[in-house]
This record gives structure tokens, C-alpha cells and sequence, in this order.
């Protein structure tokens, strides 16, 4: 994820990309953007590069592809269950490859260790794309209807029977009546 100041550095790249119609030089980058130091140009430059933003071939630079901006909707616990949706009011930004085209997809940050040996942690953002239905041993974000909470499991059915299944043995199943928020379809995870 970026800070306000490498979004906004980030967008007025792939503006002045967009409208060029090539990758504009230090020199160009640093008129637009306000920023008269060439080492602050590349310290923008190299954070993106970083955090997979960009890509260089030598001293070539080029977007790695386009983002896709989506919300991050709340905190989904992995542990017990917790009311649905605790707005955060970010966004998070996703290559467009993993934002299939006409899904509704949205964030959650984790939190909780029911999920540990999926190698998902509390503070990792789980990618979710909004589904009514999944497939047994698919991981998803389920509303539990007995009170109205949400949580991150393993969907699980033996003999058309449905419940959500945590990946840690010190939780228990859910077995209470529920319904799909969606399925998870990637993990962010920032390390420090």
C-alpha cells in the first residue's frame, strides 16, 4: 500500500504515461509533479518500483501494469465472529490482473489467528470478491445470520450440510446458519 504522497506521485505518472505516450524522463516527471530535485524523483521512483508499481530494465523505467483502486470495507475477523462492516474508509490499490473485469471486489483487513496455518495474519488485507456462492475448501467471508457478525473461514459441506471451518486448532467450526459476503481471491500483507 502507499502513503497519500506516493498515490498521488503514482497518479500523476500514469497520467503524464497515458497522455505521452511513453515514460517521461526524471527531468519531466519532476516539472510535473512539483518535485525540482532529481534524487527525490528517483526516491519516488524506486519506493514505486519497490512495492511493484514500476518496473526498470536498466535505466529504462515502465509501469508494471495498471491499478485498480478498491474499497477496503472493513475488518473481517479471523477468530470470532464481528459485526459486519466497520467502514475504514481507505482504498486499497490492486494490479488489474487480480481485479477481474465486472467482479465487485473489496478489502478486509484481518484480524484475529483462526486463520494462521492458512498463512493468513492479523493485519493482512484479504481481497474478497463479493459472491452469494463458492466451492467447498474455498476460503471466504461469510454473514452470520444468529447475530449479524462477520468472519473469514474455510467453507466446508458433508451431506449437503454447509459450514465454515477455521484453519487453526484452537477454534471451533461454525455451524450456525449463514450466507456468503464472497470468496477470497488473494492476501496482502505489508512486512515491516
Amino acid at each position: 500500500m502507499l502513503t497519500r504522497r506516493q498515490k498521488k506521485f503514482f497518479e500523476q505518472l500514469k497520467e503524464m504515461v497515458r497522455s505521452r505516450g511513453y515514460f517521461p524522463t526524471v527531468r519531466e516527471i519532476g516539472n510535473e509533479t512539483g518535485l525540482s530535485s532529481p534524487a527525490t524523483v528517483h526516491a519516488y521512483l524506486n519506493r514505486l518500483h519497490e512495492r511493484g508499481y514500476l518496473k526498470r530494465a536498466g535505466r529504462i523505467w515502465e509501469l508494471a501494469s495498471y491499478f485498480t483502486a478498491v474499497p477496503l470495507v472493513g475488518i473481517v475477523p479471523a477468530g470470532s465472529p464481528l459485526e459486519i462492516f466497520e467502514s475504514l474508509g481507505e482504498e486499497i490499490e490492486l494490479p488489474e490482473w487480480m481485479v477481474e473485469k465486472g467482479g465487485d471486489i473489496m478489502g478486509f483487513r484481518v484480524q484475529g489467528e483462526s486463520m494462521k496455518d492458512a498463512y493468513i495474519q492479523e493485519g493482512d488485507v484479504v481481497v474478497v470478491k463479493r459472491t452469494p456462492n463458492a466451492d467447498p475448501g474455498e476460503m471466504v467471508v461469510a454473514y452470520l445470520k444468529t447475530d449479524g457478525a462477520i468472519t473469514l473461514k474455510r467453507l466446508k459441506k458433508d451431506n449437503e450440510k454447509y459450514w465454515l471451518v477455521p484453519e487453526n486448532p484452537e477454534y471451533q467450526p461454525i455451524y450456525d446458519p449463514f450466507e456468503l459476503v464472497g470468496k477470497v481471491v488473494g492476501v496482502l500483507r505489508r512486512y515491516h
